[in-house]
């Protein structure tokens, strides 16, 4: 027994070391073998202004002028050292981007996964409560196209509306200049971007919810409590509610990774400085090192 779990946890180890070296090499190899200049990520336009001289030597103190592979150990080793080495683009070390970008995506991945859990119940328990009725059918359609509209396409109509016709909130970015440390001018410019992610999955997590109510709704024990004349707040709480929480958490948990993932394009939409905006920049100027380190 003990044997068949030491077995399972190697293989498992071995299949995490095999994907981590597949990954980074292949990543590494397609970020330096796209066309572009990473010079422009560190000078911009100026980078046309540079003598072949001056690029020679800074691409030599880069390190870029080795072989792909001697590129690949050396950055190899400076991770295994905790060391990811200096962005390209924004001159500081990008453990230090990373964790900037990561905490401004857990904060709008957080409030979405948790506004998407409460709305998503509601409505799915106003449905299926409802079967059949118009409001029923209304929800479900409006859930439904929501779900299969592109959020790019989304993110362009509410920013037409809500900011260049009416003005009432903010198109881009995570605040104002020198209001970095005003939580209400922060809670404006992420109202955009959270409303995309939030609108374009409503519908499929409270169709889930739906669907369960209503199959809870005629297993046995419900039509037997009914019949003994248990109160209906009863019913709703103490057996329907619980059996389907159960079903409805495994779902969120599992889908956690789709949720933040997919609030990465549209952070470069609305230039909100997260973890999407930086990697499509890092692709965009060819800054290697802050690419290999997300």
């Amino acid at each position: 027994m003990i044997i068949c779990k030491t077995k399972g946890i190697m293989k498992i180890l071995v299949n995490i070391v095999v994907s981590f070296f597949s990954l980074s090499f292949f990543t590494f190899i397609m970020a330096h073998i796209m066309p572009g200049d990473p010079l422009y990520a560190m000078f911009g336009e100026s980078a046309e202004k540079i003598s072949s001289v001056q690029k020679t030597r800074i691409i030599e103190n880069m390190g870029l002028n080795k072989p792909l592979l001697y590129q690949y150990k050396d950055w190899l080793v400076n991770f295994f050292h905790g060391n990811l080495g200096i962005s390209f683009k924004y001159n500081l070390p990008v453990k230090d981007v990373l964790m900037k970008a990561l905490g401004n995506t857990l904060f709008l991945g957080i409030i979405t996964i948790i506004t998407i859990m409460i709305f998503s119940l509601l409505l799915g328990f106003l449905c299926a409560l409802n079967e059949g009725s118009i409001l029923d059918k209304i929800l479900v359609k409006l859930g439904t196209f929501f779900y299969c509209v592109p959020g790019f396409w989304l993110a362009l109509v509410l920013v037409l509306i809500f900011s260049v016709k009416a003005g009432w909130l903010p198109s881009s970015g995570i605040y104002e200049m020198g209001n970095e440390g005003d939580l209400m001018d922060r809670v404006r410019h992420t109202i955009l971007p959270w409303l995309v992610v939030f609108l374009g999955h409503l519908g499929y997590y409270s169709n889930f919810v739906r669907d369960k109510v209503i199959e809870e709704l005629k297993e046995d024990y419900l039509v037997t409590a009914k019949a003994k004349g248990v109160p209906k707040h009863r019913i709703l709480f103490n057996h329907l509610l619980r059996n389907v929480m159960a079903s409805y958490i495994t779902l969120i948990a599992i889908s956690v990774n789709h949720l933040l993932s997919g609030s990465l394009v549209i952070e470069s939409i609305f230039s909100y400085p997260g973890v999407g905006k930086y990697i499509f920049e890092a692709a965009k100027y060819h800054d290697y090192t802050l690419l290999m380190g997300w």
